[in-house]
């Protein structure tokens, strides 16, 4: 039996859970709330002086960026969530979140949120960091969450665009 259906299989379809809105990582009957974090915008890019008005001269691009080398939050890998929109937002369900690879630097972990290659320019967190994960409705407003496929070790999150006048979210944690 593959691990995925096997944690589909510990943790109950009716669960009683916080009514609070929020991210919640689910180990048995037990929840571990997961703290969202704000998200820095920063822009990168080559060293080449003048490098935006010069054709052919590398890509630049925005990444996303948390602070510390890793999250607190351990999960296993395979790992199962229950999030719970915000009342004012029930409208887009969990739909709004995206699973992603964080990679780690020195002091932070960071992912790409738009690119400017040569000649064109894409927004949007590119398909080769997100991780395909399922969404379940259990009940109104509240959606399980867990990935297709066990996850590597590594730093993951579920990213929250919330919108141009505030900064998104990330619900971080490690497969160890």
């Amino acid at each position: 039996m593959n691990c995925v259906l096997a944690a589909l299989l510990l943790v109950p379809q009716s669960v009683l859970m916080p009514d609070e809105p929020g991210l919640y990582y689910a180990e048995a009957n037990h929840f571990t709330r997961v703290e969202g974090r704000a998200v820095t915008l920063a822009e990168s890019g080559g060293h080449i002086p003048l490098k935006g008005s010069l054709p052919l001269a590398g890509s630049s691009g925005t990444k996303a960026q948390i602070l510390g080398e890793s999250a607190e939050l351990k999960v296993t890998p395979t790992p199962v969530f229950y999030f719970r929109p915000a009342k004012d937002n029930e409208a887009s369900g969990a739909g709004d979140l995206v699973l992603i690879k964080l990679k780690r630097r020195k002091h932070w972990r960071e992912f790409e949120v738009s690119s400017k290659p040569d000649w064109k320019a894409s927004s949007g967190i590119p398909l080769k960091a997100q991780v395909r994960y399922y969404t379940r409705q259990v009940e109104r407003g509240l959606y399980k969450l867990f990935p297709a496929e066990d996850l590597d070790p590594g730093e993951y999150g579920f990213y929250l665009y919330r919108g141009r006048d505030l900064p998104g979210l990330i619900y971080d944690f490690a497969v160890e």
